[in-house]
């Protein structure tokens, strides 16, 4: 849950957020517990689907646009120059604001007159911003949201490759858990399509989720331990290791669980040599889906900035991951990796 003190967006200065506001509404104080939005989740043109505001400054948060008003593009761009990336939401309208975001992903995930980049664009951002609800708050109810979310981001992968390819490029790069489980989440799906086509043995739906959900446990590890820039110590490192089993029993208390959920969150950071965790497996013991998570979840980090490494080019990234990261196993899976990011 993101409350009212989160940092999630700019701040503005009383000046600017008045001359925004006049424009608008005037000025409304918002009271209670506010979740942040991702901007570009809200689409231009259509009616707001709750009351939306901006922070007015610490606790402070002022309505900007009344549920059902008009939220035009020319107020998405002025937002845009203020510097404005996120809007905010009462926390107990978090579901209807969901679930208009899902009706809106179904709509135009089907819409054949809607660009490919535009549908790209829109998944992706409506992706990460469930990603970050999930993490900080990975109650049922948001983890099924999350689905809802997710699973017209993979009826996209399956259905367009063009689509696929604007979103594997629109990935983006930073520290943040959530960005890094998003970018995993759209590589290992956009791959698995690769792998396993639409057969019906091997369903992409329910991988999705262990997919975008791989890291949930690491909600319950300090932010200075994922962002340390030196070694763990023996406790971090035991911290560290403990997140594929503790994001798994986060599922498993909510009943949100499927088969392939559990085997990718549980065995993503197996090596096939037993010194990978939790369970210590090795080669053939590690499932197909968690070494498909495991591939993309790689890469990911060599294309990241990161507190330990600065990022990798996609060139230098699959070099490096094809001459001494892969073992034999993963080769037919690295092949169909690459394609991911071949131009047409």
């Amino acid at each position: 849950m993101i409350s009212a003190d989160s940092t999630t967006t700019s701040t503005f200065d009383r000046k600017e957020t008045t001359h925004l506001l006049k424009q608008v509404v005037g000025f409304f104080e918002g009271e209670g517990t506010f979740r942040a939005v991702d901007l570009r989740c809200l689409q231009p043109d259509e009616k707001a689907p709750c009351d939306l505001f901006l922070r007015a400054g610490q606790d402070r948060f002022t309505l900007f646009v009344r549920k059902g008003a008009g939220f035009e593009g020319s107020t998405r761009r002025r937002l845009h120059v203020h510097g404005v990336t996120h809007l905010f939401i009462r926390e107990e309208e978090a579901g209807v604001f969901y679930d208009r975001l899902r009706n809106a992903l179904i709509r135009i995930v089907k819409d054949p007159c809607c660009p490919d980049r535009t549908k790209a664009e829109f998944i992706h951002s409506a992706c990460k911003d469930i990603i970050s609800q999930v993490y900080g708050d990975p109650r049922a109810p948001f983890l099924i949201h999350a689905c809802e979310i997710i699973t017209p981001a993979v009826d996209l992968v399956v259905a367009n490759e063009r689509a696929t390819r604007c979103l594997v490029q629109l990935t983006a790069h930073d520290l943040s858990t959530y960005t890094h489980s998003t970018n995993v989440g759209i590589f290992a799906v956009a791959l698995a399509r690769i792998v396993y086509g639409q057969s019906v043995e091997h369903d992409l739906r329910k991988m999705a989720m262990g997919f975008f959900l791989h890291d949930l446990g690491k909600c319950h590890i300090p932010l200075e331990i994922l962002n340390k820039p030196g070694s763990l110590n023996d406790r971090e490192w035991h911290l560290m290791r403990a997140h594929p089993k503790s994001g798994y029993e986060i599922l498993s208390q909510t009943g949100f669980m499927s088969d392939e959920a559990k085997l990718i969150i549980l065995e993503h950071h197996e090596r096939d040599d037993g010194t990978g965790y939790p369970g210590s497996l090795k080669s053939h013991e590690i499932h197909p889906y968690a070494r498909i998570c495991r591939l993309a979840d790689v890469y990911e980090a060599l294309t990241s900035d990161r507190a330990y490494h600065k990022r990798r080019s996609t060139f230098q990234a699959l070099k490096l991951m094809k001459e001494k990261v892969l073992v034999d196993m993963d080769s037919e899976f690295f092949e169909c990796f690459v394609r991911l990011f071949e131009k047409t």
